[in-house]
């Protein structure tokens, strides 16, 4: 397992001041590394764990290719619900390159329109922030409001990147040990294929 060094957060004096966004981000690269033993000591295993700047958006495909052989996918997740009537919640996840065809996939759940959830709500429902979900969320959805969909195409890849409850971190492991952590939470997913519109980005 491949890990960032850590050390210098655990080092540090109480006489340190640090700014409001230094404060927030070695509280959230440490309860990071305390999900990571968590998965760890549930023998849910990944095989990489990286820093890196936070991001609101999906991580750079680029930023892993020096670390990474085989075939792997960059988590993206959409935290969806129906529009109108008895607005079903959704966290769609697909790979970071595809623009999801929302009209398609609302064909395939057979359901109304979809539009995103808002932050407030979405605090509510899985404890965090636009540009900080990820499917480890779920565990927060104690009442299993927000049906999980994962793209088919993820689970042809050999790793899934996906951040540990903080984007300043990603975790690389294979599908399995994915849905090995869903029967720990004892949730189940849709694996659907789920098309893009537009143009793909690429790799």
């Amino acid at each position: 397992m491949l890990n960032a060094s850590f050390s210098k957060l655990d080092v540090l004096g109480t006489d340190v001041i640090l700014s409001r966004e230094q404060s927030h981000k070695v509280e959230m690269t440490k309860k990071a590394m305390k999900f990571c033993c968590f998965l760890e000591s549930n023998g849910i295993t990944y095989d990489y764990c990286f820093r890196h700047p936070e991001t609101v958006g999906c991580v750079d495909y680029h930023r892993f290719e020096s670390y990474l052989d085989g075939d792997y996918f960059v988590g993206k997740h959409l935290l969806l619900q129906e529009r109108k009537g008895d607005k079903n919640k959704f966290l769609v996840i697909t790979d970071s390159s595809k623009q999801v065809d929302l009209n398609d996939l609302r064909e395939k759940l057979d359901c109304r329109k979809l539009e995103f959830v808002g932050e407030e709500e979405m605090k509510s429902l899985i404890c965090t922030t636009p540009g900080n979900v990820s499917i480890f969320h779920l565990m927060y959805d104690t009442k299993h409001e927000i049906q999980l969909v994962i793209d088919q195409e993820l689970l042809a890849a050999d790793e899934v990147a996906f951040h540990p409850l903080y984007n300043g971190m990603s975790i690389f492991m294979k599908p399995d040990q994915c849905f090995k952590f869903l029967s720990y939470i004892d949730r189940v997913a849709m694996v659907l294929p789920i098309a893009s519109r537009g143009k793909v980005l690429q790799k």
